[in-house]
């Protein structure tokens, strides 16, 4: 029998939502809500396709390893060097060649709980310790009690904004608070994945003044407005020095020919990306107000999803949503819902609705 490292048992897994074919496999269904992968509902752009289909032809050669194009050019989008940017195979690449880089054993990093799933996997899978500092009133983070959380082994911090799978976000200065306060020893990931998606007034990224720190990672990625969950494709935005460190635990070639294409393209339609953010906050406040007016209380949300914790078992909602072609997300005692098309929202609502007719 092949001999494992001792603690791999205690690593979690990443389990993804149900796919629809799954669903439809199990339950034999025709018509199905993908409602649980904060995916963006629609397809890519056409200009997208038609770009990965004409790179297609060279898959034959590795891909640019540099990412020059791309690089460039979200360097370009953002106002910093090329030096200052780094791409991954999903932000996700990005956060596990962090954590292997800064971690390892007798260090450890702070997250907030409930947040993003990867921070502790990553974390175990670095050999550090995590240190979960639970979500404050209103599922907000708490950035004093995550402050005071920081050890003198502490490598790496995390703070998402908006926050996943609770939605909520940091205003600009909060953040900019806390960076301040936090050693230039420790490096913090800012974990900007459904930035596009914020309407709220107090918003302000820091990723243009990231370069300037030391110590910041903000991270991005293609996977969610932009619709190209399917390539794996995402970036950092840090100081060059940081990120020419982090890099050496990032596979070679780990962004492919077709996702440096299609997010190159999709970096020009910043006027549909736009759209985009209206049309999902429209959806997000429907989902909300539905949810409001059928007695939950969701968390006040900034991303494509809604979360909710319902009195009643969360495992037994999410099953029998699914079960009549609805698949949200179940995390503990609460449900994340995507916002989907219209369509797919209202199917949610009716079948909640049909669902708590019964009980």
């Amino acid at each position: 029998m092949p001999t494992f490292r001792s603690d791999l048992s205690s690593i979690p897994r990443y389990v993804p939502g149900r796919t629809l074919d799954e669903v439809v496999r199990e339950f034999g269904l025709a018509s199905i809500s993908q409602l649980a992968s904060n995916e963006w509902p629609n397809r890519p752009f056409p200009e997208v396709v038609d770009a990965i289909a004409s790179a297609a032809v060279h898959l034959n050669r590795y891909p640019d390893n540099s990412t020059h194009e791309i690089r460039h050019a979200i360097a370009a989008f953002h106002g910093v060097a090329p030096e200052a940017v780094w791409v991954g195979s999903g932000s996700s690449d990005l956060i596990r060649s962090t954590a292997l880089s800064v971690g390892g054993p007798a260090t450890s990093a702070v997250f907030a709980d409930p947040s993003f799933i990867l921070y502790p996997i990553t974390t175990t899978i670095s050999g550090a310790e995590s240190i979960r500092v639970p979500l404050a009133a209103g599922y907000r983070h708490d950035l004093d009690r995550m402050l005071d959380a920081i050890r003198a082994d502490t490598t790496l911090v995390y703070v998402c904004s908006p926050n996943n799978p609770t939605g909520g976000h940091l205003a600009g200065h909060e953040v900019r608070a806390f960076l301040d306060d936090v050693s230039e020893a420790v490096v913090v990931i800012v974990d900007e994945a459904y930035a596009e998606f914020v309407t709220a007034a107090d918003h302000d990224s820091v990723v243009k003044e990231a370069p300037a720190r030391s110590n910041v990672l903000v991270l991005r990625t293609f996977s969610k407005i932009y619709g190209l969950a399917g390539l794996r494709i995402g970036y950092g935005i840090g100081n060059p020095d940081l990120i020419a460190n982090l890099h050496r635990t990032q596979a070679p070639f780990a962004v492919t020919t077709v996702a440096q294409v299609g997010a190159l393209e999709a970096l020009k339609h910043q006027d549909r990306v736009k759209e985009r953010a209206l049309a999902n906050a429209e959806g997000r406040e429907f989902l909300t107000a539905a949810l409001f007016e059928r007695g939950f209380d969701p968390a006040e949300s900034q991303a494509n999803f809604v979360y909710f914790e319902p009195a009643f078992s969360s495992r037994q909602l999410a099953d029998d949503l699914m079960a009549k072609g609805v698949i949200v997300r179940r995390l503990g005692a609460g449900l994340r819902v995507t916002v989907g098309t219209p369509t797919e929202n209202a199917q949610f609502v009716e079948t909640l609705d049909e669902l708590l007719a019964t009980r």
